[in-house]
């Protein structure tokens, strides 16, 4: 048995609040960018429906900015070497607080 994944999100929607936090980031010189990868894994994972039950996300940003604050200035300082293991964290840290809606 098959369950579909459907995704009600727009692109116009996507795109103007990215270009925002685009610009934002670049004004704080980077400060504002864990929020812009924030905002757009919540974005996508709470407007992805499975099998007609919609996604919620628990999670709360000061806690992915502090650890991301920490993951950039690693990061930075391993010239990058760190850059793989803040990926593999972001993408864990969202999907260990998805939760599929009962309806």
């Amino acid at each position: 048995m098959k369950t579909y994944v459907k995704f009600t999100g727009g692109f116009g929607e996507y795109f103007i609040t990215s270009l925002a936090l685009f610009f934002l980031s670049i004004i704080t010189l980077g400060l504002a960018f864990p929020y812009w990868i924030y905002w757009s894994f919540k974005y996508f994972f709470t407007r992805m429906e499975i099998g007609g039950k919609r996604m919620s996300f628990n999670g709360h940003f000061i806690e992915y900015f502090l650890m991301s604050i920490g993951l950039m200035l690693l990061t930075g300082i391993t010239f990058g070497l760190a850059l793989p293991y803040w990926a593999y964290w972001s993408f864990k840290y969202f999907f260990t607080r998805l939760e599929v809606d009962n309806l």
